[in-house]
């Protein structure tokens, strides 16, 4: 198991490819009337386990690519002075990685502090709507409501009044990301942002997963909800992203709120679709199919391939050339013996292997 160029490459070939199909699938409606958006977000996380384990695995299958792949090489390893490009772009990779994961944590502990170090106004909330396990925090500085934290999750709410109906959507709203671990998921990509920011994919995962993850939270709730609930449920959802445009910095920073001005008109179309499906019991076979992918992604890896040169094969009368044509391999108990012209030679077994591979006959000597 190793990391190398090659391994790379196809890690980036494999998720470009499918997290633009799954983009492209995920924004027609239509599909979610046959496919629920659990399974596109199950996709999406997919796709990051891809891009987070660029590996190449010890039975991974060796395909030459010489078109393109040959000249990759010679740009990778053309030399800048005495420094060759693969090497500079990975000091720049390294560099750039570190400052913004470092930028990133400096503003999520900045927003623990800020949260943590807030005015807290008495919340008088009817306690049989609250999960005592996540604390429900009221302030004056926040502009609208949001959840944060992983291991102490806490809602926090602006300092307004609320109607019964908007604060119980409003609560069910953020109950439901914090239930559904969607707090993590945020900041797990976006920590895989900070280490592949150099690659415009991975930005396109962010944002449509996280509309993918609001998708979900509206649908969850208003699954049982009747057609005035859902009106009175867009209504209160509109209000809270005109507040979320006024968050505060450190809680923006942290990434809490991401709600954006043409993504809220989709999810208002998705939620009053009453033919969009909850759940899909697909999942499962779905789950088996991408577990197939995933296997065959690990497969084979392309890579440049180039003929020795000519003036520096050193040939004689006895030499020529062995092909599956030619030759073959014969197997004696452990040893393997190659067959060419009369003449045979012992070789070990991982050549031998090898050779098979190749399309060399092993045949058994009985």
């Amino acid at each position: 198991m190793q990391i190398n160029v090659f391994s790379i490459l196809m890690t980036i070939w494999w998720s470009s490819i499918l997290i633009i199909l799954f983009y492209f699938l995920r924004t027609r409606t239509r599909l979610l009337h046959v496919c629920s958006i659990s399974t596109i977000i199950f996709l999406y996380l997919f796709c990051a386990v891809r891009i987070a384990l660029p590996i190449e695995l010890p039975w991974s299958y060796t395909v030459p690519w010489r078109k393109v792949y040959n000249k990759i090489h010679d740009l990778l390893y053309y030399k800048i002075g005495s420094v060759r490009v693969y090497e500079l772009f990975t000091v720049i990779w390294i560099i750039g990685s570190l400052c913004i994961l470092l930028k990133y944590l400096v503003s999520y502990f900045k927003a623990i502090v800020y949260i943590r170090n807030i005015p807290r106004i008495k919340c008088d909330i009817d306690e049989s709507r609250c999960d005592r396990r996540i604390e429900i925090i009221k302030t004056a500085y926040v502009k609208a409501p949001c959840s944060f934290g992983i291991l102490s999750p806490k809602i926090l709410l602006p300092d307004r009044e609320y109607g019964n109906d908007e604060l119980q959507y409003i609560l069910m709203h953020e109950y439901t990301h914090i239930r559904s671990h969607d707090i993590l998921i945020k900041q797990l990509i976006a920590v895989l942002c900070g280490i592949y920011w150099w690659n415009p994919i991975v930005y396109l995962l962010k944002k449509d997963l996280d509309q993918s993850l609001e998708i979900r939270c509206d649908l969850s709730i208003v699954n049982h909800l009747s057609e005035n609930e859902r009106a009175d449920y867009l209504t209160v959802m509109l209000k809270a992203f005109r507040e979320s445009r006024q968050i505060n910095k450190y809680v923006g920073m942290a990434g809490l709120i991401e709600n954006h001005s043409d993504s809220i008109l989709e999810r208002f179309q998705i939620v009053a679709d009453m033919g969009v499906v909850q759940k899909n019991h697909a999942n499962v076979f779905i789950g088996m199919i991408m577990l197939l992918v995933l296997i065959v992604s690990y497969s084979f890896i392309f890579r440049s391939s180039y003929d020795p040169p000519q003036s520096e094969i050193v040939t004689d009368s006895d030499t020529f050339e062995i092909t599956p044509e030619n030759t073959y391999i014969i197997k004696q108990g452990e040893k393997y013996i190659v067959h060419a012209k009369d003449k045979q030679t012992v070789i070990s077994k991982e050549m031998a292997m090898m050779m098979a591979g190749d399309g060399f006959e092993v045949r058994e000597d009985k």
